[in-house]
């Protein structure tokens, strides 16, 4: 039996609320090339005015998250506060409240008809998940955007600090097991379970939190190939409190870095990723920042 999900409710918002991330997105790091460092503030102004003129929750979540990029990157002495998958989940849930009843009430007609069938067989405890629906439906859309992930990756910078201890790191090469024992006293200690998640390297084991490599990749995937790679300022003000507990990591770091350079050349990106290693510590040189990121990274 092929259930309707939430996401069948709202294909045709999903469309349009990825092609109005997009434009925003393009927007909003197109003026941000053109401003200076410590004129980003203007911005968050702009993000808010402009989220005042939107009736469409999802939409005004966004410009929110867009706003709280920009008050972070010139005072960036303090993490943002609240969440951004929050904001998605509160717009998306309150939009389409109704429709969200409705679609509970036929699933569950849809069930009853296909149980008085003999097609399924209801499990003890079993129930409805609509929440995780929604909550599926709101971290894709979350995930569309630059700043929103921006955001995402000093949500996690925040829980480093939240956490007890975030990592266990070894001078010497770590086996299987040695690896198995450290994830166990890591959660342990963290009063975590292990859907938690966690990274296992050669000299370290870290809680999901500070999944440095997973964060990484994203932010390549993201904007490898951007102008305007803004995502590095968010990974540097992240890798920091790793590297300083994991040295380890660093030379990851430069290797990623390195392969990069050889295979592409400096691009904004790997400009930007350069100046960020630098400030980390690495045994990397940059002349100079070529983007605007990479200069509030240098003048940080």
């Amino acid at each position: 039996m092929s259930e309707m999900t939430l996401m069948d409710l709202i294909v045709p918002l999903k469309d349009e609320i990825e092609g109005f991330i997009a434009r925003v997105d393009e927007e909003f790091l197109s003026m941000y090339r053109e401003y200076s460092v410590f004129e980003a503030i203007l911005l968050h102004d702009e993000a808010l005015e402009r989220e005042k003129q939107e009736a469409e929750p999802l939409k005004k979540a966004y410009l929110r998250a867009v706003a709280k990029v920009f008050k972070f990157i010139p005072m960036s002495s303090k993490l943002p506060e609240g969440s951004i998958f929050e904001e998605f989940v509160k717009g998306l849930s309150g939009m389409v409240y109704e429709e969200y009843e409705k679609l509970a009430d036929r699933r569950l007609m849809k069930m009853l008809e296909a149980w008085e069938k003999g097609e399924i067989v209801f499990k003890e405890g079993e129930r409805l998940r609509m929440d995780d629906e929604i909550l599926e439906t709101a971290r894709y859309l979350v995930n569309c955007g630059i700043f929103s992930k921006y955001l995402q990756i000093l949500e996690l910078r925040r829980q480093l600090d939240e956490v007890k201890e975030f990592c266990k790191v070894s001078e010497k090469p770590l086996g299987v097991e040695e690896r198995m024992v450290l994830v166990a006293e890591l959660l342990d200690e963290n009063e975590l379970d292990g859907d938690a998640g966690t990274l296992e390297t050669k000299h370290g084991v870290f809680l999901g939190c500070a999944n440095w490599f997973e964060v990484l990749m994203d932010v390549w995937r993201m904007q490898k190939d951007a102008e305007e790679p803004l995502l590095v300022s968010a990974l540097y003000k992240y890798m920091k409190p790793i590297v300083e507990k994991a040295e380890f990591v660093k030379g990851y770091l430069e290797k990623f870095y390195r392969r990069q350079l050889k295979l592409y050349g400096e691009t904004p990106f790997l400009n930007a990723c350069g100046v960020a290693l630098m400030k980390l510590g690495c045994g990397v040189r940059v002349e100079e920042p070529l983007s605007r990121s990479a200069e509030v990274i240098w003048y940080w």
